[in-house]
């Protein structure tokens, strides 16, 4: 019954889109303040996307956005050739890259009504930097994931994120209740979180999963946690099953360089038709060269179409020549697009030998027609984790000309308004000169939007504020300054939001915890 209902779903999906192809935009920018706010408030129907996924770290960032219909300045976005995609050259933007294409989705990948098992896994919780073992703990760890989600219960993999918040802290004192605290983690920590969708969705499915995984984190002295489903815990809930000993991983003890901070980061974005495995082939194929992690990742689906955005660590070789050797692989016309056919050659002109005892390739990669979008490479910034406050969002509106920008921009000015002097990090202690608002120095660390077919826009944040934001909101009658900062920051949000005429608000809301989000969430 469940499959005749999903094919029936697939057939309306195909009979209501005017096209049969996605356009997308891949943006790799430097992670900067306001880059995605001076992104969607361009004056231009082309600035304007249909569903968006916006992740930053480790200095870098992504912006990703849909569209299903064409541009309206009449130029077509380049489709793939008929022996397969090839390469495309990146267009300069703000001192980054962007790729402009367009696929096709896939309709009858179908996953709004499963059960999902969603898990969230610590690899190194304490961790001020990314060192190399790292990335290849967090490279092995996604494959992991990924293989569990397709071999084990056969489902696919709807989101992944790395690194995130990890669940709030709870203290008592001589675990009496009555003396119960909660303190937010910090905002972004080296672990990462997933989502498979459960079409079993049987006590059996999920305690296999459930087992693989700790059996996984005990091996490695990782942290787990699972998302806590019993009545009255929306999104954002956890139940804990492994705590992290913050130990060097036994498994990466073999190299003592592995212990360097990384030097370079590399983003890479792998786009194509949704399908079950494909996030598996492709860390699969990374897994066979030992010099290559994976510091980073964010990947879900839009508009029906898969968006892997991994962000690569390549020991020892320098940002300034993998820049010049990748655009120049770039400029090159009969560069492939595969994601397979790319890298390879891209590590054979570094001089990466790929391991001959590593894993084989598939003969049936579900990545076959999938595009892929490489660099910049940047040098690696390390995040000012503990220094930062994180700060969750979520909206509902209707569809508007405007898209994400309405709700955006009325977001930054409520910060702006709430925290107008807030100190900055460095500065001389000079009354205007080390004061910014605090608009100018909130980071969107993490974004998803979505359109529904009710021409609903739905959307969910999470902002890193520096924690000197906090001066700006007393302690005192019992309140914490970070409940006052954002029972303030959605009060003047809301105001802005009516001021500036958006219709079809049923929710803004803001909280220092992701489960105090408004009554739905998304992943």
């Amino acid at each position: 019954m469940r499959n005749v209902a999903d094919l029936a779903r697939a057939g309306f999906e195909i009979t209501r889109q005017p096209v049969t192809e996605v356009d997308f935009e891949v943006h790799h920018a430097m992670a900067r303040h306001g880059y995605l706010r001076d992104l969607v408030a361009a004056d231009s129907d082309s600035a304007v996307f249909l569903e968006t996924l916006c992740s930053a770290t480790n200095g870098a960032g992504v912006v990703i956005g849909t569209r299903t219909r064409r541009p309206p300045d009449g130029t077509e976005p380049a489709a793939p050739a008929a022996d397969g995609p090839t390469a495309e050259p990146p267009r300069q933007r703000d001192g980054g890259w962007v790729f402009h294409r367009t696929t096709s989705p896939n309709p009858t990948f179908i996953y709004e009504s499963a059960q999902t098992f969603e898990g969230l896994i610590a690899v190194d919780p304490a961790a001020s930097e990314v060192c190399e073992w790292h990335g290849l703990a967090v490279r092995d760890l996604v494959r992991e994931i990924a293989d569990a989600a397709a071999s084990l219960v056969g489902a696919p993999l709807l989101s992944l994120q790395c690194p995130v918040q990890l669940p709030t802290i709870v203290k008592t004192r001589n675990h009496d209740l009555r003396t119960r605290k909660e303190v937010a983690s910090p905002c972004a920590s080296l672990a990462v979180r997933f989502a498979i969708a459960l079409r079993d969705a049987s006590a059996a499915a999920r305690f296999d999963l459930a087992d693989r995984f700790r059996e996984l984190c005990e091996k490695h002295g990782y942290g787990f946690w699972l998302a806590d489903t019993r009545p009255g815990h929306r999104q954002g809930n956890w139940f804990e099953v492994c705590h992290a000993d913050g130990q060097f991983s036994p498994l990466y003890q073999g190299d003592l360089r592995s212990r360097q901070r990384i030097g370079t980061c590399l983003p890479v974005t792998f786009v194509g038709p949704a399908r079950i495995g494909s996030t598996h082939a492709i860390v699969s194929f990374l897994q066979r060269y030992p010099q290559v992690g994976v510091v980073g990742c964010a990947a879900t689906t839009l508009s029906d179409v898969a968006f892997v955005h991994l962000q690569l660590a390549i020991h020892g070789v320098a940002a300034d020549r993998l820049g010049r050797i990748l655009g120049k692989l770039l400029g090159e016309p009969s560069t492939p697009a595969r994601p397979d056919r790319l890298l390879r050659e891209l590590f054979k002109r570094l001089g990466l030998p790929p391991d001959p005892d590593g894993p084989g390739t598939s003969p049936q990669d579900p990545t076959g027609d999938y595009q892929t979008f490489t660099g910049p490479a940047f040098a690696y910034r390390p995040g000012q984790m503990p220094d930062s406050l994180a700060v969750w969002v979520s909206w509902e509106i209707a569809r508007q000309h405007q898209g994400l920008a309405a709700p955006l921009e009325c977001l930054y000015r409520a910060l702006d308004q709430i925290a107008p002097a807030v100190p900055v990090a460095g500065a001389p202690a000079v009354s205007t000169a080390s004061t910014v608002p605090a608009g100018e120095l909130a980071t969107v660390e993490y974004l998803i939007c979505r359109a529904t077919e009710q021409s609903v826009l739905r959307g969910k944040a999470k902002l890193a504020l520096p924690r000197s934001v906090l001066r700006c909101f007393s302690a005192s009658g019992g309140e914490p300054p970070a409940s006052k900062l954002c029972a303030a920051l959605e009060e003047a949000w809301k105001a802005h939001v009516d001021r500036s005429g958006v219709d079809g608000v049923s929710e803004l809301t803001v909280a220092w915890r992701e489960s105090w989000l408004g009554h739905w969430t998304y992943s």
